[in-house]
């Protein structure tokens, strides 16, 4: 007889901590249970009521400090499919971010940056 350990992963109600999680990992992984209203919408439009889980990696390192690119796989076991089998549904994104929330700097033409939020990087004047 072989026991298999059980193991629970800790319970998370959005990514976020298990973003900054992996940017402060050393193998730049995190993973764990998603819970609350993500979950419940999960389980709404999958119609399945197993966990959703998430596992968020780091792709690359940027030379910012605490910045990183970061994978994010969201996974649900046991969901229907249009011909009555069940099977894993996923979701993976990938997106840029620093601990502090923001994106990194690096690679980024801030004077366009600037342009595009309608600063232009210089003050504008208005009279009225």
């Amino acid at each position: 007889m072989v026991l298999i350990p059980i193991t629970h992963a800790a319970e998370y109600t959005s990514a976020k901590a298990l973003l900054l999680q992996a940017i402060d990992a050393p193998d730049g992984r995190a993973q764990g249970e998603i819970v609350g209203t993500i979950a419940d919408k999960f389980r709404e439009t999958t119609k399945s009521s197993a966990p959703v889980m998430a596992e968020v990696t780091t792709i690359k390192s940027f030379k910012q400090e605490g910045c990183k690119r970061l994978n994010v796989r969201l996974t649900q076991a046991n969901v229907p499919t249009k011909d009555g089998k069940l099977a894993e549904f996923a979701v993976n994104y990938e997106l840029n971010l620093c601990r502090d929330g923001s994106p990194p700097t690096e690679g980024m033409d801030l004077e366009k940056v600037g342009k595009a939020l309608g600063s232009g990087g210089v003050a504008e004047e208005y009279s009225y």
